[in-house]
């Protein structure tokens, strides 16, 4: 009601051409997405026996209210995290130590990354109409970048904050851009709602249990509606149509979901993969459907303009890049482990000090915030 009540009405009114049909325009709980779906996971698994009922009226408010991953995800079932929650704990200092790295490193990602590329982005989707093909396709790529550096950096400060409090939360990315095949990039971007939509759409729907026919629409109906679960619009019923057309497409063409092993195979089908989901990025950043089909025809017509001249968040990327896929965090953490403890806080104070004095972000909310 909250979410769809405005997007129904106006679209409503005008199938119908009349005013009759008031547009309602009311504000969001913040997170509402996101506690949505965990009250339906726990309701279903109560309803089937998978899980055992919550007793308590507290327990069940501090299960869906739980403040690290509230607003943003990741989506936690009652079984992963209830018992957690009701267990007695014993301070731990390796907790903390382990949660303020996870929480700093989420931190240098939001600031440094995405809310720099968020500057790149706004440049050029802010007047799509006067950038060139090269300047949108750069956007877009900035984009890519910023979407996931924006909602994995939330991740790690919600896992690391929540470690701190001695509770372990699920990993919610695992480097997707890698992926060689969208199926293989939803299990790597966003797990808990791939899961989540997984087991209580695609499997109740049928699956791919009932035939080519029945997959292809059972896939279909589950990425609309993901696409829809972002929000009420169409641009984000497209993207989420477009999701589901290329796994269907994937299944179609038997294109296995496993990486091939063969270097020359893989690298095409990481690239036609990474495009694949940029172009869809431009469904999701894009104003409205008629803003995303201007950006795509003006990307493929090679249409002249300006072009952003600030290379600065290039570098900016370079270095988290070589830093996360090196394993250099890795390394440093555990290079800190092994330090005395003065020297480990110090260290981490120190970073956290130059993270928040050094930004220059101007753009501090997270962009899944809005869902």
């Amino acid at each position: 009601l909250y979410k769809y009540a405005g997007f129904i009405s106006t679209n409503v009114a005008a199938l119908l051409h009349t005013d009759a049909v008031p547009a309602l325009n009311w504000i969001l709980p913040l997170g509402i997405s996101f506690y949505t779906f965990e009250v339906i996971s726990y309701i279903v698994d109560v309803y089937l026996g998978m899980t055992r009922p919550i007793r308590s009226l507290m327990d069940m408010a501090l299960y869906v209210s739980f403040f690290p991953h509230l607003i943003a995800g990741p989506i936690i079932r009652s079984e992963d995290l209830v018992p957690q929650l009701v267990a007695d704990r014993e301070f731990d200092w390796n907790n903390i130590r382990e949660g303020v790295a996870r929480f700093i490193w989420g931190m240098i990602k939001k600031i440094y990354v995405a809310d720099v590329m968020a500057k790149v982005v706004a440049e050029v989707y802010g007047n799509p109409d006067r950038a060139s093909s090269s300047a949108l396709l750069l956007g877009t790529y900035a984009f890519a970048v910023q979407i996931y550096c924006d909602f994995s950096a939330y991740s790690d400060m919600a896992i690391g904050s929540a470690r701190m409090l001695g509770i372990k939360l699920p990993e919610n990315f695992d480097m997707p851009y890698l992926s060689c095949s969208i199926r293989e990039f939803w299990r790597r971007w966003h797990i808990s709602l791939s899961t989540w939509l997984r087991d209580y759409l695609y499997i109740p729907l049928g699956g791919s249990r009932r035939g080519n026919v029945r997959t292809y629409v059972n896939l279909m109906l589950t990425m609309l509606l993901g696409g829809l679960w972002h929000g009420a619009g169409w641009s984000w019923i497209a993207w989420g149509g477009m999701q589901g057309g290329m796994m269907c497409g994937e299944r179609f063409f038997n294109i296995s979901e496993k990486p091939p092993k063969e270097l020359s195979w893989k690298l095409v089908r990481w690239i036609v993969t990474f495009h694949l989901v940029c172009a869809s990025w431009i469904l999701f950043r894009a104003k409205n459907l008629s803003q995303a089909g201007m950006i795509f025809h003006r990307i493929f017509s090679l249409a002249p303009g300006s072009m952003p001249v600030d290379y600065r968040p290039l570098v900016y990327l370079a270095i988290l890049l070589a830093a996360e896929l090196s394993g250099l965090r890795a390394k440093i953490t555990s290079m800190l482990n092994d330090r005395p403890v003065l020297a480990r806080w110090a260290t981490y104070a120190a970073v956290a000090v130059f993270v928040l004095t050094f930004q220059r972000a101007s753009n501090p909310e997270f962009i899944y915030f809005q869902f």
